[in-house]
């Protein structure tokens, strides 16, 4: 039994052959296809410059670049080397297998049905149709849209959809050779790229005191704890098309916890000890770990990171923040004293 979504049910019926999926329920306008008893035309990794669909596959997958950049406690900034990912876009082309030869028969035999439009009228059926009755090589492409991948509320998914469906969309006749086509990739689809592409590394710590040969530090004096130079900012981008999304991403403060000392949070990535600094990020640990395993302390660093996002160069809003951490052992030494009077 197929189910429509009432505000949705013209972009799935409007040009068919369309296929929609909405809140997972799936709407459908495909008539039969004939037997092709040809050998499936690949249209060969005919990859567009902007990023091309996976012409093989037919699925309408699309290439998005994504790279990244950031910058280091100390100031530092580096760069994030471009990469690019796979996606499939919320609407698509797809290849319906049909040659121009095979469509024509089709339609002149009355065996292709392309529904009817929010009027009750017969939908045509491919404009120019004809010009490609004898064509054996090439293939038809329709559209189609899934909410299932629109990262965004069903009520954009719908407006997106339609729009595309009355602006954007064709069906188009690829010849081997030809770039597949490409549809618009949204900001919402590029974001969760972005996202899903940001690594955040795990805190690599300094601390002071930090006795030479071991790294000790010691009973009852306030162990300063704070980030090595590693990143404290970093930025992503993915970008397919005329679109583009930005994530960004700042850690906003550092946690440390230990069995045998107070835990601390402190704002920031935390300051390198110095001469004459002050620091409310540092760790008392009042007992030696000469009784445990190893003779260390396992002290947990946690890392908070704030992201926001950012579509065409306009400010999204905030994204889930992350957390990341790492475990460290950690020698506490006893420093021992002799009292006179």
């Amino acid at each position: 039994m197929l189910n429509r979504h009432p505000m949705i049910r013209r972009a799935a019926l409007g040009l068919a052959p369309a296929l929609l999926v909405a809140t997972g329920l799936t709407a459908a306008a495909i008539p039969p296809a004939a037997a092709d008893p040809e050998p499936r035309c690949s249209i060969g990794s005919c990859d567009d410059d902007d990023g091309g669909s996976e012409a093989e596959s037919g699925d309408g997958s699309v290439t998005i670049f994504v790279w990244g950049s950031g910058t280091t406690g100390g100031g530092e900034g580096y760069e994030i080397p471009g990469e690019s990912v796979t996606v499939l876009p919320p609407c698509r082309y797809f290849n319906t297998t049909w040659s121009g030869k095979q469509y024509y028969d089709m339609v002149q035999s009355g065996e292709w049905v392309g529904g009817r439009d929010e009027d009750g009228n017969p939908i045509p059926p491919y404009p120019g149709y004809e010009a490609y009755k004898d064509d054996t090589e090439g293939r038809w492409w329709s559209g189609m849209c899934s909410s299932a991948d629109y990262d965004g509320p069903i009520e954009d998914f719908i407006e997106f959809s339609n729009d595309w469906f009355d602006n954007e969309f064709e069906p188009l006749y690829v010849e081997p050779g030809e770039p597949v086509p490409v549809p618009p990739i949204p900001p919402e689809v590029l974001v969760q790229v972005a996202y899903d592409a940001m690594t955040l590394p795990d805190p690599q710590i300094g601390w002071n005191p930090r006795r030479e040969g071991d790294g000790a530090t010691f009973v009852n004096l306030p162990t300063w704890m704070w980030l090595e130079d590693g990143p404290v900012t970093l930025e992503v981008h993915a970008e397919a098309g005329a679109n583009e999304a930005r994530v960004e991403a700042t850690m906003t403060s550092m946690n440390f916890s230990a069995s045998n000392a107070a835990p601390v949070s402190c704002d920031g990535h935390g300051v390198a000890w110095t001469s004459g600094a002050t620091s409310d990020c540092a760790l008392t640990f009042t007992r030696s770990s000469a009784h445990l395993p190893g003779g260390i302390t396992n002290v947990l660093a946690e890392s908070e990171w704030a992201i926001e996002w950012f579509a065409n160069g306009v400010p999204e809003g905030p994204l889930d923040p992350q957390t990341t951490s790492a475990t460290f052992g950690l020698p506490i030494a006893e420093v021992q004293t002799i009292v006179t009077r």
